[in-house]
């Protein structure tokens, strides 16, 4: 599971929203939207003029000039890569955001942009930056039939260091938490080895995908389904050893926070159509069987324990049942279970039970740790989440009387009930330091309009509005100011601002961005952004200040 930089908030029910405005209505060069499949003539193309882009875009300090998309900002802050002069593939069925294009860096605080390859996709897992921000890893000559390309390997530490070219048919890369080494699929074959040139030791055939221990001690693989689609790991350190096999026809599988242990699904032979969850120790890797027909699970954050559906059926999600990680008998905590987290502290864990598929929402039930009975606070939950500290988890449901509402409800762990917060939210979540709760709400425009509201923690008033007519909203690492952007009428385009939580101060940065804007700088000093319409287009930067 790929984490996100701490200190970022995306909010729940919120982050789709985003995808489909920024990502998934990307315009042709005449501003018309394009189906997959659907191949423009030349004449078509020139029917409309490009869009002329908002009046007063452009505010910004100009970083890198060009129709750009993909902006992304490394996870120190220091550098920004983009897709410059994306099209998108001439190839039907693929996906109408997918674009290739030229990928360059700048630093976000000015400098000369740097080419780094061509033919390079905005799809997931066509670029990625390594842990440490020392290197981007990107796909270059990306052929969408296959999925794969060539794998290249740039130095952010170095701007005058060529790429180095590590596969040419790769299909799949990961580097290690530490960011010294990598992994990666180049024609079915798992290679590993050192940052940023290897040398790189073939680790096993028909692969597909891999997954570092959180200590990166250990590399665990999933071969094709030609292979059996097997489970399979191999020590970083070792990597020419034979790797060990823990079973054919695995699913899903989770590597324990600690790195002691892994928990997979096999195919299971009792219940057709359904898996048995398994467990091993490392580096032993010795499985035994859990759980059959078992749907989802998970670990604590700290390690200890170990959260597993039972007994399901197909169609029917099974019983919850919590455990020690290392395996013992679990006790029972709710039934048709399919949704379950643990609070970041492992003091609790919360689930939605009796589960309802159709209509996508169930029984909000929380239990504490180690041995709290579970404890139902709301009906008609399709989500929840829980705050930084564990204190408390907030999630919407739906009431149907006296009108249909979806609301914003709050538990803080210990009460005898959860409190409504406020009706009709889209988007919600926990300010960092779980200071505030913040959400939208009141919302036009299908949710392009809201008011963005905050209610402090512990719970003394009611919630306060801090601006109105927001689109989406993203906190600073210390939560003391947010971007927040504004969907224009004239375009399908953003306006930006900061807002200071303390102050209340708010100042409008630029006109006509797209989605995503990002903190970027030494203490999340700038706002860095790309306009794509109109001559002002390109990647900016903007002291984040109101």
């Amino acid at each position: 599971m790929m984490r996100m930089r701490q200190g970022r908030l995306w909010t729940a029910g919120l982050v789709a929203s985003l995808m489909v405005a920024g990502a998934g209505c990307k315009q042709g060069e005449n501003g018309g939207s394009e189906a997959p499949g659907v191949r423009r003539t030349k004449a078509a193309a020139a029917e409309k003029p490009p869009p002329p882009g908002a009046p007063g875009a452009g505010q910004g300090t100009l970083l890198a000039a060009g129709r750009v998309t993909d902006l992304r900002v490394t996870p120190d802050g220091r550098f920004a890569t983009y897709i410059r002069n994306g099209e998108k593939p001439r190839l039907d069925g693929i996906p109408p955001q997918m674009v290739l294009g030229e990928l360059f860096v700048v630093p976000v605080t000015g400098g000369e942009p740097r080419k780094l390859g061509e033919g390079v996709t905005n799809v997931p897992g066509g670029q990625l930056t390594a842990p440490g921000s020392r290197y981007v890893l990107f796909l270059t000559g990306y052929n969408p039939a296959s999925q794969s390309g060539a794998l290249n390997v740039a130095s952010l530490e170095d701007p005058k260091a060529e790429p180095v070219v590590l596969g040419t048919a790769v299909s799949y890369m990961l580097p290690s938490p530490d960011g010294t080494k990598l992994a990666y699929v180049d024609g079915g074959k798992l290679k590993l080895g050192a940052l940023p040139s290897g040398p790189f030791t073939d680790v096993a055939a028909e692969v597909s995908t891999a997954q570092f221990t959180p200590d990166g001690k250990t590399l665990l693989f999933k071969r094709r389904l030609s292979a059996a689609g097997g489970l399979a790991a191999v020590s970083v350190e070792k990597p020419d050893a034979a790797p060990l096999k823990l079973a054919d026809q695995v699913g899903d599988y989770e590597i324990s926070p600690d790195g002691q242990r892994v928990a997979f699904q096999v195919r299971s032979e009792a219940v057709r159509g359904l898996y048995d969850l398994y467990l091993a120790e490392l580096p032993e890797l010795k499985a035994k069987r859990l759980a059959v027909a078992s749907g989802v699970f998970a670990f604590s954050p700290d390690g200890k324990w170990l959260a597993r559906t039972e007994n399901g059926k197909p169609n029917v999600p099974g019983d919850l049942h919590l455990g020690p990680a290392s395996g013992g008998a679990g006790r029972k905590l709710g039934v048709q279970v399919e949704k379950v987290a643990f609070s970041p502290d492992s003091q609790a864990v919360g689930f939605l039970e009796k589960y309802d598929s159709t209509a996508n929402a169930g029984l909000m039930s929380v239990a504490s740790l180690p041995d709290g009975t579970a404890k139902q606070v709301g009906g008609r939950v399709p989500n929840f989440v829980w705050g930084a500290d564990g204190r408390y988890v907030a999630f919407l449901s739906r009431f149907l009387k006296p009108a249909y509402s979806v609301d914003l409800m709050l538990y803080a762990l210990g009460e005898e009930k959860a409190s409504k917060v406020q009706q009709g939210v889209f988007g919600y979540g926990f300010a960092p330091g779980n200071g505030q709760m913040v959400f939208r709400s009141n919302c036009i425009r299908n949710g392009r309009s809201c008011d963005f509201m905050a209610m402090d923690l512990p719970r003394q008033a009611d919630p306060r509005t801090w601006l109105q007519g927001i689109f989406s909203y993203k906190f600073s690492s210390d939560g003391q100011r947010v971007l927040v952007t504004y969907a224009r009428m004239d375009s399908d385009t953003y306006d930006v601002a900061v807002y200071d939580v303390k102050t209340q101060a708010r100042k409008t940065l630029d006109q006509g961005v797209q989605v995503p804007v990002s903190f970027g700088g030494e203490n999340d000093s700038l706002a860095v952004y790309a306009i794509t319409q109109g001559p002002k287009a390109g990647v900016y930067s903007v002291p984040a200040t109101p």
